[in-house]
This record gives C-alpha cells, sequence and structure tokens, in this order.
C-alpha cells in the first residue's frame, strides 16, 4: 500500500527577540557652521546597515541618522542653519535556535530622539532605538492525500480497507525574498518662487505604499512628501517649499499571480535630495533618489483533503502518524480611522502666522486579540513648523501627541490560536487649520492593514503497514452484537473497533447516514 503524497511550503518562525537600546552622544557643530542660538526642528532615522550571524546570536550594524534646523547667534535675528550627521551602534543579541546560515530580518524603529544645546558649539543627542530581528523559515510538509492500490484491496465491496478523508486549509508560501525598488523622482518650483539657493533642511516622507501581486510581478505604488527650506539664489530671504510626488515601479516575482495575499514590509533606504538646474540653467528642480528595502512574501490560499484514518476489516493495520502545524489566514482588515485634535501652544509660544510644514508618525503601542475583537491601540507623533506674526522670520515647532484604540471584530477569533501577526499603519499628510493665534486643529486619517494568521494542529500520516489480524483477536470478535451508543461514539469508531466497515453497519441497521445519538442500539455482524 503505496501513500500518494503531496508537499506544500509554509513559513514558521524559528526565532525572534525583542531589544531596546539607548543612544546618546554630544556632538559638536562643524567648524564651517554658525554658532546655535535656538533649535528649531529635528528629525530621525535608524538605518540597518549589516547583520552578521552566529551560533545562537546576531551582531546588528547601523546608524542613527539625524538632521537639526537651527537658528545662528550673533548673525541677526531670523538667520538660520542646518547640520546633519550618524551616529552608529553595534549591538550583538541572542537569538535561540539560529544557524549560521539563517536568513535574519530585523525591524528597527525611533522610540524616541530629543536633541538640546549643551552650549552654542556642541549639541547632545538621546534617542531609544527598539531592535526587532526574527529568523522564519520555509518548511516543506507532506501530506498523505490519497492511499495508491486500496481500490484493489478492497475486492469485497469495502471489507478489507477502510479510510476516511477530511478538508484541509491551509496558507501556502509561494514566493519569498528581498527586493529593492529604486525611486527616481523631480519636482520644479511654481512660477513666481524663487530660485534655491543653499538649502538649510531638506526632507522626505512616504505617505503611503500599496502593494498588488501581479501575473510574475509586484506593483507598487505610492506617495512621498518632499519639503526643503532654502535661502534665496539671489539674496538672503528664506523660503519654503512643500509638495506630494506619487511613485510607482514593479519587482519581478516569479510565480506571482493575482489576488495572492500579500505580507510586505518596507524600510526606506538610502535617500538623496539635491536641487539641479533646468532647461533654462536654473536651480529650480528639486530631485529625489530613494530606495524601498522590501521584504516579500506571498501567500496562495490553498485546500486539500487528506487521509485523515484507515483501519483494517479483515487485516489488521498499523498507522503511524505525526503531528503538524499549518499556518492559515485567520483575518485580513484593511482599517481607516479618522482623528483630530485641538493643539493648544504654550503660553510662551509665539502667535502663528502661518503653517510651513506639518508631519505625523505612527507608533503601535498594543495590538491585543480579545473575544472576537481586535484592539489596536497607539500615538499619532505630530510635528509642526510654523512662522510667527511676533518675528517674521522666524520659525516655531510645535510638537504633541493624538492617542488613539482601534476595534475591530474579527469572527471566529476566540476559537483560534493567534500564531502571528503583522500591522502595518500610515498617515498621510495631516491637514492643519489656524484656529487662533495659539491654537491649531489637526485632522488626519490613521490607515492599517493586518494579517491575522493562526495555527491548525493536524495529525498526518506518514507510514502504513498492513497484516493479518492476530488470531487471538479473531476469537475474540463476536459473530455479531447489540451495540448501546455512547455519548461522543461516531459509526467510524464502532466499525474501528468491531473490523466491520461504516457501509456494513449501515445497511444492516438501514441508515441512510451516519447521525447516531447516545442510547441508540447498532446491530453489528461480523
Amino acid at each position: 500500500m503505496e501513500l500518494v503524497r503531496k508537499s506544500i511550503n509554509t513559513e514558521r518562525i524559528k526565532s525572534k527577540a525583542l531589544l531596546q537600546i539607548p543612544l546618546e552622544e554630544d556632538i559638536n557643530v562643524s567648524d564651517a557652521k554658525p554658532d546655535v542660538a535656538r533649535i528649531i526642528y529635528s528629525s530621525g532615522d535608524v538605518r540597518i546597515d549589516e547583520i552578521k550571524t552566529g551560533m545562537n546570536k546576531i551582531w546588528v550594524k547601523g546608524q542613527l541618522a539625524y538632521q537639526v534646523l537651527y537658528q545662528t547667534e550673533g548673525t541677526g535675528q531670523g538667520e538660520l542653519a542646518g547640520m546633519e550627521g550618524s551616529l552608529p551602534f553595534m549591538e550583538e543579541i541572542y537569538l535561540d535556535k539560529i544557524e549560521g546560515q539563517d536568513r535574519v530580518i530585523c525591524r528597527a524603529d525611533l522610540e524616541d530622539m530629543r536633541i538640546h544645546m549643551i552650549n552654542s558649539r556642541k549639541l547632545s543627542i538621546q534617542s531609544v532605538i527598539s531592535l526587532e530581528p526574527r529568523v522564519e523559515e520555509t518548511v516543506a510538509d507532506e501530506l498523505c492525500v490519497e492511499l495508491e492500490g486500496a481500490a484493489d484491496a478492497r475486492p469485497d465491496n469495502g471489507d478489507r480497507l477502510e479510510y476516511r478523508k477530511k478538508s484541509l486549509d491551509y496558507l501556502e508560501t509561494i514566493v519569498k525574498k528581498r527586493d529593492l525598488l529604486r525611486i527616481h523622482e523631480e519636482a520644479k518650483l511654481p512660477a513666481g518662487m524663487p530660485d534655491i539657493g543653499a538649502v538649510l533642511w531638506k526632507s522626505m516622507d512616504i505617505g503611503s505604499v500599496a502593494f498588488r501581486p501581479m501575473e510574475d510581478k509586484l506593483a507598487v505604488t505610492g506617495e512621498m512628501n518632499v519639503f526643503i527650506i532654502y535661502r534665496e539664489d539671489n539674496g538672503d530671504r528664506i523660503n519654503w517649499y512643500e509638495t506630494s510626488l506619487p511613485f510607482g515601479g514593479n519587482v519581478e516575482c516569479q510565480n506571482s499571480r493575482d489576488n495572492m495575499v500579500a505580507d510586505i514590509s518596507y524600510d526606506i533606504g538610502h535617500e538623496e535630495i539635491s536641487v539641479r538646474d533646468d532647461s533654462d540653467g536654473e536651480p529650480r528642480v528639486i530631485g529625489v533618489e530613494t530606495s524601498l528595502e522590501l521584504e516579500i512574501k506571498l501567500f496562495e490560499k490553498g485546500t486539500t483533503p487528506i487521509v485523515a484514518d484507515v483501519y483494517g476489516v479483515s487485516c489488521d493495520v498499523r498507522a503511524t502518524a505525526e503531528t503538524k502545524d499549518f499556518r492559515n489566514l485567520l483575518a485580513e482588515l484593511n482599517i481607516e480611522e479618522k482623528l483630530a485634535k485641538n493643539v493648544q501652544l504654550e503660553a510662551t509660544d509665539p502667535k502663528i502666522l502661518q503653517i510651513c510644514h506639518s508631519n505625523a508618525k505612527v507608533e503601535i503601542e498594543d495590538t491585543v486579540f480579545d473575544e472576537e475583537e481586535l484592539k489596536v491601540s497607539g500615538n499619532i507623533i505630530l510635528q509642526v513648523l510654523y512662522t510667527s506674526s511676533e518675528d517674521t522670520k522666524g520659525f516655531y515647532p510645535v510638537k504633541d501627541t493624538i492617542p488613539f484604540e482601534i476595534i475591530r471584530p474579527v469572527p471566529g477569533l476566540a476559537a483560534a490560536e493567534v500564531e502571528q501577526y503583522s500591522v502595518c499603519a500610515e498617515t498621510g499628510s495631516p491637514s492643519i487649520t489656524i484656529k487662533d493665534g495659539a491654537q491649531l486643529e489637526a485632522r488626519l486619517a490613521v490607515s492599517m492593514r493586518v494579517l491575522v494568521y493562526n495555527t491548525q494542529r493536524e495529525d498526518i500520516l506518514t507510514d502504513l503497514k498492513i497484516q493479518p489480524i492476530d488470531a487471538a483477536v479473531l476469537e475474540k470478535l463476536p459473530g455479531f452484537v447489540i451495540y448501546y451508543v455512547k455519548q461522543g461514539d461516531s459509526l467510524w469508531q464502532i466499525g474501528k473497533k468491531y473490523y466491520v466497515s461504516v457501509e456494513r453497519i449501515k445497511e444492516i441497521n438501514n441508515l441512510t447516514g451516519e447521525d447516531i445519538r447516545a442510547g441508540d442500539r447498532l446491530l453489528i455482524v461480523k
């Protein structure tokens, strides 16, 4: 008797960890830069440069890239300057079960960063970085889907071998790869704006990204927000410009198909914002070059019948089974939540004249699955840059936190065990309106894509041996018996106990189906 097998690829987490590290350092202002009078704006981003693996440990090498916009000292009110740099770090992290050839995925987040002045030539950076490395392995599982030769082994109308099947739902890994999408976009200053001289601040934020599996490729579309503060080319006046640029492209993905489940995370690679001359030779074009480092996993939902159990009618069957776990997709949620908050300035802050720039970052604090509900809580970190009516040459920042809790129903969650989940949260450019000189109203929308996985544990038939029934067993089998059905009994269990096929029991007892109840009487004839 041969087992007909089918192989499927499933994902399992081999090892994971979470580490928070403080990163603090004093930085000196370059000799080429003027003295610092007041820090206006700052930003930071964590980048992973290299991951080395060893036995049960990894080494993560990266850097915290920072940028500072400040008001200068001793050169007149409203003079601005900018500086940027990076702080390197190297961390050793323990990861159980990892081996040297394993590929590690490491998510890095900047939990907090604060920059303050020590003196006019020295600044202090204090930050907290979280590193979340994990190793996922693709396992090829063998399923028994049929018994080859079972029909030949049942010459007496099913009175030799009895087996049954059941349906197994699973999520199969079709594509698993790391790839890069390079982005090259540019924007031209609107007519009427002065030419760009020295750039004092430049930033690029990815507002939203969408992924769509297609035939042998992955389509990527998104939008980036670009903001610069610059000194005019022919003068000392300060100007700023902000715009949104759509981008898109395709990444080659062999075996990709429409309607696959896409679980994709990304990091922003090295970015470069430069000023270029337009066709008239004037510095009016802003060029953006960056890349998305994609961690791509494409799954396909599958269903297949597997051999669930087998017993002999006129033979003894020794079946060997192995318990295996199979990943399944419990829920796929696309969530959008609108938030609003009034932001009050401090009493000492200058009054608002005009909004120059704003950006928002989503921080997920907790994800809870309970009673067929998903609860995601966190904060929106909002930053606003404005000019004041009290000082027409200066820029002033406002920073606030908008808490949120999003609750959505997830049918079937209470009965399932959540093995893993992924949450991709984004927010576009916030809408900021001035209510009065000391108050702003912030409106924005949080978009989330949540994939919830559960584990289905099944006993999979791995081996089958058929041999004659032992003579002692045959002697103990009655020729016929009246069996009183107990709670939880099934025709399959009764037939297996007495070496009788299910069809034979149904025929003798004039049953049209397999439904039986406790207390029923069944005639069992060998």
